[in-house]
């Protein structure tokens, strides 16, 4: 019988650090600014799979912006994400999510 190793199993397809530190602080202050809330409804909107909630989604679709752009600054893409959020989210009630 053989033994599987689910921690070296998961580590293979999930490598650590898959969201950066980058991200994750642009992706929160996003949320705070835009007082996105716990949910299911963003992924649809950011075209990141719906499996993930509201606050994922945002650090997935941040992580597939800072992947596409090597050289950033961090208040610099921030302040472009935030107006591609403006674009992409429904006129009313941005915080509904």
């Amino acid at each position: 019988m053989t033994i599987i190793n689910y921690e070296k199993l998961f580590a293979e397809f999930k490598p650590d650090g898959a969201i950066s530190a980058d991200a994750n602080e642009i992706a929160n202050a996003l949320m705070r600014e835009l007082y996105i809330s716990s949910g299911h409804n963003l992924a649809r909107f950011l075209g990141v799979k719906p499996c993930f909630t509201n606050d994922m989604a945002m650090r997935v679709w941040v992580q597939k912006h800072l992947d596409a752009s090597l050289d950033y600054v961090i208040d610099d893409m921030r302040c472009q994400l935030q107006s591609e959020l403006y674009e992409l989210l429904p006129e009313s009630g941005y915080g509904g999510y």
